[in-house]
């Protein structure tokens, strides 16, 4: 099996995992990233640090300190399952930082409850403003900065705040010449200014409050994503033995010490099988039918498939009978 097929049957498997039995820990490119902000903050003075959670998407919960992160970061699979089924792609390195030091915005502005501050509300505006998803923005204003896109920071001014705060944070980002002579700018100064006397203070607020965490995501991978799984593995004839391989050996999760490693099993027997197919099927091509075991091998490895002691004799009749039919399908089709 290559590595590009194993990558492939990995890939379904996590497919058809619930959300919340992913089991992802904060690792890798986006603890790295996690790290290099916090570095930010360190630098500005700042000694508030949020609570980070995985969840469905990007987000912090108005009066928390808690920020979700999307899940498709908790590991590379995921990854590239968001880049290859989110029409956007998945967010690069310079993207996952934005989203950060937004996210941080937020939580920093209900931990020091700074929009209580008058000055705050003459600049950002009233945060009891109606939360719409939808807005209408002006791209030729210069009264909000620019941070992440469609103008973000023009949808309420909680996010416009935030937007302001991200941009400020960011290391040589040049505000105070990109935004000179501009409203944005006095939005910059005031953060400036009110990091510079409260950053190094405890937070007055520390309420966690979790929006949609994974641990209570029932749904699978695939269900979030709106994907057909099993029209998309049946189309494929790559995984076309899953279901089928899935039948013939446990697959319920069990761990119990007597029942052995299905691909231990398969690669043992393996000359034997494929000699005892040769021989009912004439014109079995070797080549094809070592692959085909192969890919068995594999999709055993990858499901943690197991057989029970003394199963042997029933399972090698249903794995021969299983291949004998598709490699006959495969020469007269």
């Amino acid at each position: 099996m290559t590595k590009q097929l194993l990558k492939e049957v990995k890939k379904y498997q996590v497919l058809e995992t619930r959300i919340c039995d992913l089991n992802l820990k904060f690792s890798g490119l986006l603890l790295k990233l996690m790290r290099k902000v916090a570095i930010e903050l360190r630098s500005k003075g700042i000694r508030f640090r949020p609570e980070y959670y995985y969840g469905t998407g990007w987000g912090c919960v108005e009066g928390s300190i808690s920020i979700e992160i999307p899940f498709w970061f908790g590991n590379q699979t995921l990854r590239e399952i968001e880049d290859e089924l989110n029409l956007g792609g998945v967010e690069n390195e310079n993207e996952i930082l934005m989203g950060l030091r937004h996210e941080i915005g937020h939580a920093i502005l209900y931990a020091y409850r700074i929009y209580r501050d008058r000055e705050w509300g003459r600049l950002f505006g009233n945060m009891k403003k109606v939360y719409r998803d939808y807005y209408v923005y002006n791209p030729w204003s210069k009264r909000h900065v620019r941070h992440l896109p469609d103008h973000y920071a023009q949808k309420h001014p909680d996010e416009d705040w935030a937007e302001t705060f991200a941009v400020w944070l960011k290391p040589r980002s040049n505000w105070k010449s990109i935004y000179a002579k501009t409203p944005a700018r006095r939005k910059l100064e005031y953060v400036d200014t009110i990091m510079s006397e409260i950053g190094h203070l405890d937070p007055r607020n520390t309420k966690t409050d979790r929006d949609e965490p994974i641990e209570k995501v029932r749904m699978t991978v695939a269900e979030f994503y709106k994907l057909n799984l099993t029209s998309r593995v049946n189309n494929d004839d790559l995984y076309g033995y899953v279901d089928d391989i899935k039948a013939i050996f446990y697959y319920n999760g069990r761990r119990i010490n007597s029942y052995r490693d299905a691909w231990k099993f398969i690669h043992k027997y393996a000359p034997l099988i494929e000699d005892k197919v040769c021989q009912w099927v004439y014109y079995a091509d070797r080549d094809i039918l070592r692959k085909h075991l192969s890919q068995i091998e594999s999709i055993c490895r990858t499901y943690k498939l197991k057989i029970r002691p003394g199963d042997e004799v029933e399972k090698m009749s249903e794995l021969m009978t299983l291949l004998t039919y598709n490699i006959v399908y495969d020469i007269y089709s």
